[in-house]
């Protein structure tokens, strides 16, 4: 089954429409209904055969009407941010004002903002609904969020990928660095929002193998000898051992058990909780000698 993707123009958050039986292609404005914000425009990505979290129900493509009224949105919502930014200095908040979005139908203003602590906005909205004369929803999202909402340039030197193609946001750490063989310096894989780039977490099935050996500088036994394990890289599917005489270079396969490849899609599968499961019980044994 393909869904077809679909990219929101306020957010650049990616979903997937719904009771769609028009031929549309890639850059299609069509008009969607959603939950929040009922009728809206969509940019089509095109197809994909997984679903995503946000869904909309196609209503049709976008028309003369939608492309005047959109017109005319973009404009009240710049008008609309000014206005808010101005209001937001009057009333001592502190808050970041992003965007200002306007949907189809002309209901809500939904204002984008990032603050390091909450705010009470309660007297900002009602000047804001009494000066607009519409509903006013204020939204507050996350510095990762802010560089998607916006756009930016990457340490890459192109646009993020977060901007590009990502769908969700991973959980990335300084353990993923240091898995990686990358060098611990955080500054040098910070993206523009301020945390660590989102790329980290394309690699990390790469390196999942070395959840299956011990940390480097552990002694093991190999070939009958003690020797002590200096480095693991899964891309060259190497492990580099040091003995009293010399260090040498083996295949990994070497080190792990028969099956381990069983393993290692049980933790593609679910990469969180039956990951940890697993290396608590033991239960990964069972599983490598299956095949």
């Amino acid at each position: 089954m393909n869904f077809i993707k679909v990219r929101t123009l306020d957010t650049n958050k990616i979903g997937a429409l719904e009771n769609c039986n028009q031929p549309l292609n890639r850059g299609d404005l069509v008009v969607v209904d959603s939950e929040e914000k009922g009728e809206d425009v969509v940019k089509v990505l095109g197809f994909s055969k997984k679903g995503a979290s946000l869904k909309y129900k196609f209503l049709r493509k976008v028309n003369h009407k939608d492309i005047k009224t959109m017109e005319k949105n973009k404009k009240e919502s710049i008008k609309a941010f000014l206005t808010c930014k101005k209001k937001i200095k009057e009333h001592g908040l502190e808050m970041h004002l992003l965007k200002a979005y306007i949907p189809l139908n002309s209901k809500k203003i939904f204002f984008y903002y990032t603050a390091e602590e909450r705010v009470d906005f309660r007297k900002l909205v009602k000047e804001l609904a009494r000066i607009f004369k519409k509903r006013i929803e204020m939204r507050q999202v996350g510095v990762r969020d802010a560089v998607q909402i916006l756009g930016w340039v990457g340490l890459c030197g192109d646009v993020p990928c977060c901007i590009k193609f990502i769908e969700n946001f991973d959980s990335i750490s300084l353990k993923d660095i240091e898995e990686q063989n990358l060098p611990l310096s955080p500054s040098k894989f910070t993206g523009p929002c301020g945390r660590l780039t989102c790329c980290i977490s394309f690699e990390k099935e790469n390196y999942m193998v070395k959840i299956l050996l011990p940390p480097c500088e552990t002694s093991i036994c190999f070939e009958g000898r003690e020797v002590r394990l200096k480095e693991i890289d899964p891309l060259r599917n190497s492990a580099t051992l040091e003995s009293e005489e010399r260090s040498k270079e083996i295949p990994l396969d070497l080190l792990l058990p028969i099956g381990y490849r069983n393993v290692l899609e049980f933790y593609r599968n679910c990469p969180g909780c039956y990951r940890k499961s697993l290396l608590e019980d033991n239960t990964y044994h069972e599983i490598a000698t299956q095949s």
